[in-house]
């Protein structure tokens, strides 16, 4: 039976990050790193310095004033939420060149921008902190499935397919057929990225058990559940779709769910979805085209 080791080995090789986040991610760690280190990195990669500007200046951040520098944004956002936004540029493109066979990207990319989206939302109307890591870790909650696509195609298309027939959530069909999910698989893959734990811990979480989980991580656990469970019901059409999962009993409860907060929640979301995914994938790759065009 195929292991997660075996599926992720040779991924960081085949999609490496880009250089100019790496060295961000470092200067981000580095205590005597200084905004200015951080601005030169930026500038320094003509495509990161244009999206990094464009995500600054959208309504979606809802600054005040515009930014019309790397360095006047780096500044008005910080070093963390600028890594963050470098990050989900960097991921986006590298994710965006993998051969998926049978996945559809243009379902795959609305479905991990719908679930960062809400992610945000329900970490900012919780109070919780740091919305915008949250946000990626909801970009790239699903990458498993890309990871699952592109190694095993067949199989793949043959875990939807019962998922579907059966009208059980893939995760389940997952766990059962090989012991562990896309959840799981997602998070080997950011971790072989050597990207922050706690980018990768809500991602692993976020399909298991949530009243078995860490107290520590549970919150965040909870943020990206509510996010993956509303974002396949946002894009849900028929049966021929995957079933879409039931509200774990401690996310409802502890992210204060109920169904007239998640109408609000979805018609929130609907307002941001197609300029993040603009703003995200305009240009991303092969599978970023398809899937900004779809």
């Amino acid at each position: 039976m195929v292991t997660i080791a075996e599926l992720v080995a040779g991924v960081k090789d085949l999609l490496p990050l880009p250089k100019s986040y790496m060295r961000i991610q470092e200067l981000v760690n580095d205590s005597d790193s200084s905004l200015d280190d951080v601005t030169k990195v930026i500038e320094n990669d003509a495509a990161l310095t244009s999206r990094i500007l464009r995500i600054a200046n959208s309504a979606y951040m809802g600054l005040a004033s515009k930014v019309d520098t790397v360095g006047r944004t780096v500044q008005v956002l910080g070093l963390n939420q600028v890594h963050d936004l470098a990050l989900a540029s960097a991921a986006v493109g590298s994710l965006t060149k993998m051969d998926t066979g049978p996945l559809d990207t243009g379902d795959f990319w609305r479905r991990s921008v719908y679930c960062a989206v809400v992610a945000r939302i329900v970490s900012k109307r919780r109070k919780i902190a740091a919305p915008e890591r949250l946000f990626v870790s909801g970009l790239l909650h699903d990458s498993g499935h890309l990871l699952f696509a592109h190694r095993m195609p067949d199989r793949y298309a043959a875990l939807r397919a019962k998922s579907i027939k059966t009208a059980t959530p893939i995760h389940i069909i997952e766990h059962e057929e090989y012991g562990f999910d896309y959840a799981e698989l997602g998070a080997a893959l950011l971790r072989s990225w050597q990207l922050p734990e706690a980018i990768i811990e809500p991602v692993r979480t976020h399909t298991d058990d949530l009243a078995t989980i860490d107290t520590k991580l549970v919150q965040e656990a909870c943020v990206l559940h509510v996010g993956a469970v509303i974002c396949r019901a946002a894009v849900w059409r028929s049966d021929v779709d995957e079933p879409v999962p039931e509200f774990e009993p401690v996310a409802l409860q502890l992210m204060n769910i109920d169904s007239e907060s998640t109408e609000s929640i979805m018609r929130e979301a609907d307002e941001s979805v197609i300029e993040a995914m603009t703003l995200l994938l305009s240009g991303a790759g092969k599978n970023g085209a398809r899937a900004n065009a779809a």
